[in-house]
């Protein structure tokens, strides 16, 4: 999934390819449905980013933070995942696996 360059099978994206007739958001009606506006402007999706968001904070995170932010990757999967939109057509996201840099998961026993 090509979050930072904005390929991703959202309606902005899909219509400056030709796959779509709007690239206004599908579940709000109110914006170019893009990678910032699904990832933190979008009202459909305002619980879903308080819950898997809260720990960047109370002003909530900036794009560059959840794309950059090593810390964040985790959470925003999480956020995708739980919003189910891009699942039809990337499946489900996983977070970094043990032996990967970056992990939280030493590969050690539990």
């Amino acid at each position: 999934m090509q979050v930072r360059t904005n390929h991703v099978p959202l309606q902005a994206y899909m219509e400056r390819i030709g796959k779509a007739p709007s690239a206004t958001c599908p579940t709000c009606g109110e914006a170019p449905d893009t990678v910032h506006h699904f990832l933190l402007t979008c009202p459909t999706y305002s619980l879903h980013r308080a819950v898997h968001f809260a720990p960047l904070g109370f002003s909530g995170p900036t794009l560059s933070d959840l794309l950059n932010a090593k810390t964040s990757l985790r959470m925003l999967f999480s956020y995708v995942n739980a919003t189910g939109r891009l699942r039809l057509a990337v499946g489900a996201l996983i977070g970094p696996r043990s032996g990967y840099p970056d992990s939280d998961d030493d590969g050690g026993d539990a």
